[in-house]
């Protein structure tokens, strides 16, 4: 069975960097699902999130999130997820929307979910609009959102792309990690 582990983070913290470096050095990877749906689904397409039903849109990143780790049982060895449930919980108490899913989703346990520290550099776009303070109450909120929901938790420090990889892996590689 596979392991999932979890890239997470506010906006703009590197998650998509660190993503496509596990990507090069040969890790199975869950492309994010918010930008997936806001790429493939017309109702999404070009627009900013706040041109959009942010209800509908939550509900579309959530449901392809339980099909994805529903399919996990046929995979064997450790996969990391660009975001997770948590993520998407916070995303729907922050938009002030009421999170009505299976316990599945609050339950779910991951192998450990990687917070990566908020860089100093911030860029927005169509997904990514929120202020430097509202991307730091973004960043909390899901790292809290983690911690109601009892995961592993690892904080990843402010370094090069590479070292936040190596990073990582060498927490996997710790003969007393859990992870399997």
């Amino acid at each position: 069975m596979a392991i999932l582990g979890v890239i997470s983070g506010g906006p703009g913290v590197g998650k998509t960097a660190v993503i496509k470096e596990l990507r090069n050095r040969g890790y199975t990877i869950i492309n994010e699902a918010a930008r997936e749906v806001s790429e493939s689904d017309p109702r999404y397409i070009g627009k900013s999130i706040s041109e959009i039903d942010k209800k509908k849109f939550q509900d579309e990143i959530l449901n392809l999130q339980i099909n994805r780790t529903k399919e996990l049982s046929k995979i064997k060895g450790f996969i990391f997820s660009d975001r997770g449930f948590g993520d998407t919980i916070a995303y729907y108490k922050i938009h002030n929307i009421p999170f009505i899913k299976p316990n599945f989703v609050k339950k779910y346990q991951y192998g450990a979910v990687f917070i990566l520290d908020i860089l100093p550099k911030y860029e927005k776009d169509n997904l990514r609009t929120e202020s430097r303070k509202e991307q730091e109450l973004v960043h909390n909120e899901i790292t809290n959102t983690y911690k109601k929901m009892k995961q592993k938790i690892i904080h990843v420090p402010v370094m090069s792309i590479k070292k936040r990889v190596d990073f990582i892996i060498k927490i996997l590689q710790l003969p007393n990690n859990q992870l399997e």
